[in-house]
C-alpha cells in the first residue's frame, strides 16, 4: 500500500515542482527597487532653479511629472520625468537649454557618474546616457515646445518676444543586482583584461 502511495506521491510532486518552481525562481530572482539603488545624480537632480533663472515672474507656471519605480528578474528601474511650463523671453531658448544640459552634466560627472554618451543640441534636445556604480541611466532633455493656445490660461497677453513654452526631462535608471551587464563590443572597447 505505501509503495503505491509513494508512487501516485511523486509524480504529484514532479507536477506541483514544474507548476509552482518557476513561480519560486521567478520570485527569488525578482529585484524589488528601494531609493537605496538609486544614483547620487537622480537623488539629487532638480532642475527648478535654472527655470527659476528663465521664467517670466509677471506670469504663473506650472510643474509636472513625477517618480516611479519598478521591480525585474534581475534589476531594479527608477525614473523622474519633469514637465514645466512657463513664459520665457524667445531668445533665451538656447541660453535655457545650454544651462540645463551643463548642469545636468556637472552633476553627473560630480557625484561619480561616468559619461558615455552625450548627444544633441541647444536646438533638437539633449540626450545623456551614464553608469554609475550598478547602474546605467538616460537622460533626455526635450527642447521649449511652444504651448497650444497659451493665452486661454494666461492673465494677459504676452509681451512682445515673450512665448508660453513646456520643457519636458525625463531620467531613466536600471540597477542591476550583478552589476551591469557588458555586451560583447563593449567588452572589446574596453581592452584586454590584465591576467597577473
Amino acid at each position: 500500500m505505501t509503495t503505491r502511495r509513494l508512487l501516485l506521491a511523486i509524480p504529484l510532486a514532479a507536477l506541483f515542482l514544474a507548476i509552482i518552481g518557476p513561480a519560486i525562481v521567478d520570485h527569488a530572482l525578482l529585484v524589488y527597487a528601494v531609493p537605496e539603488m538609486q544614483t547620487q545624480f537622480l537623488r539629487a537632480y532638480n532642475p527648478e532653479p535654472v527655470f527659476a533663472r528663465f521664467r517670466d515672474s509677471r506670469y504663473s507656471s506650472t510643474v509636472s511629472g513625477g517618480n516611479s519605480a519598478g521591480a525585474g528578474r534581475g534589476f531594479a528601474t527608477h525614473s523622474k520625468t519633469v514637465d514645466q511650463e512657463f513664459v520665457m523671453h524667445d531668445s533665451d531658448r538656447a541660453a535655457l537649454m545650454t544651462v540645463l544640459h551643463q548642469g545636468m552634466a556637472s552633476l553627473l560627472t560630480g557625484t561619480g557618474a561616468q559619461i558615455l554618451e552625450n548627444s544633441g543640441n541647444d536646438h533638437d534636445g539633449f540626450h545623456v546616457r551614464y553608469m554609475a556604480g550598478k547602474s546605467t541611466g538616460t537622460v533626455i532633455i526635450k527642447p521649449p515646445a511652444p504651448v497650444a493656445n497659451a493665452g486661454r490660461h494666461l492673465r494677459h497677453p504676452l509681451y512682445p518676444g515673450e512665448e508660453d513654452v513646456s520643457v519636458q526631462l525625463s531620467i531613466e535608471e536600471t540597477w542591476y543586482k550583478s552589476g551591469i551587464p557588458v555586451s560583447p563590443l563593449e567588452s572589446s572597447l574596453l581592452g584586454p583584461k590584465d591576467k597577473s
